[in-house]
């Protein structure tokens, strides 16, 4: 079968893309790049070199150019959120199938004018890729065993690193909430999407309620190094964030985000999944189970015995890859598989009602 030919927007020499695209996309045979778009034709050429992809490859400087050229079957997106629509929008309108990296959009009315683009029968993919991770599917066939009993409740406790004192100059946006990536859209959008894959239940909104704040309007920018450029960068995007939920299932879901970092010895993810047999513990030292992390660990007590067990994470041929490439390889397994293979993926459709969830926190 011949490989899907990629447009890629926002493929550079570094970045998100870099680390966790290019590995899965440079072993496969299931698809091919054929085309880069940066901010400039010479950009794209300097990662076409970079990268080690063919000559062959096309240099482009504008999302129309790669929306216009019919040996492109997917265009894949990787550029900061509020770029997304003027990225995508002109090869949706062409037709051409779609993957792009979670929100959507920067906004609600932002995500619904991307979709109201996508063609009938048209692929529109986000990368939600966190519901495709090993950890996940562990928890999920873990609980399906019955060994958990029956799930009474879940609380997920977690310490974002970032949105505390300090911003980090690269990701100084996080700060602004007009952009729309920040602890609320990226961190949990994510880390909802995958407590609702784990539990195997989606939230009711009519059932669920929020308290955000900015706890700290004023903050300091710093190199990536830790110098301190300025002592007066303002943080418009929440950095403290409290959900209480229940699933359709009736579970209810407690969750809670704080920028920063954790208590001296406290892991950053402490997620907790209780059941009438028992308690599954999930821990980590970062809230990003998409992206996943070494010392990540499922734990269950056996309410019966007594005892403090661990469970063994599932692995599969992509845990060969670097981390973060290993859950966006599985998205474009998704992808190239079938009707079934396709069925775990996150369309437009189901991505506007996660934004509309989120942003009914803010009303």
């Amino acid at each position: 079968m011949a490989p899907i030919r990629i447009g890629f927007i926002g493929l550079s020499k570094s970045g998100w893309a870099l680390h966790s695209h290019l590995p899965y996309l440079k072993q496969t045979d299931k698809f091919e790049i054929v085309a880069i778009q940066n901010s400039s034709v010479e950009s794209a050429r300097d990662a076409i070199k970079l990268h080690g992809l063919p000559e062959t490859t096309k240099a482009y400087g504008s999302p129309e150019d790669i929306a216009n050229d019919p040996n492109v079957d997917l265009v894949v997106c990787s550029t900061r959120v509020d770029r997304h629509k003027a990225c995508i929008v002109p090869s949706l309108k062409a037709g051409k199938d779609v993957y792009v990296e979670w929100p959507l959009g920067k906004s609600l009315a932002d995500a619904e004018e991307i979709a109201s683009h996508k063609k009938q029968g048209g692929l529109a993919v986000l990368g939600l890729q966190g519901r495709h991770a090993s950890i996940i599917s562990t928890i999920r066939d873990f609980i399906a065993s019955g060994k958990l009993g029956d799930v009474l409740s879940s609380t997920w406790a977690g310490y974002g690193l970032m949105g505390g004192a300090v911003a980090l100059e690269d990701v100084a946006y996080f700060a602004d909430k007009s952009v729309g990536g920040n602890l609320l859209t990226i961190h949990s959008g994510h880390a909802l999407d995958w407590v609702e894959t784990a539990l195997g239940s989606t939230f009711v909104s009519t059932e669920t309620n929020a308290l955000m704040t900015v706890r700290r309007p004023i903050v300091k920018l710093a190199k990536a190094d830790g110098t301190i450029i300025s002592d007066h960068h303002p943080q418009t995007a929440e950095d403290t964030i409290f959900i209480n939920g229940v699933l359709a299932s009736s579970v209810p879901v407690q969750y809670t985000l704080r920028g920063g970092s954790p208590f001296k010895g406290v892991p950053s993810l402490d997620w907790r999944i209780l059941g009438t047999k028992g308690e599954l513990r999930i821990t980590a030292s970062g809230v990003f189970l998409q992206i996943g992390y070494p010392d990540q660990k499922i734990e269950f007590f056996d309410a019966a015995a007594d005892t403090v067990a661990e469970v063994p994470i599932q692995t599969d041929e992509w845990d060969a890859l670097p981390m973060p490439a290993r859950n966006v390889a599985r998205v474009y397994e998704g992808i190239a598989g079938d009707a079934e293979a396709k069925k775990l993926l996150c369309g437009f459709e189901d991505a506007v009602e996660k934004h509309r969830f989120l942003e009914s926190f803010d009303a």
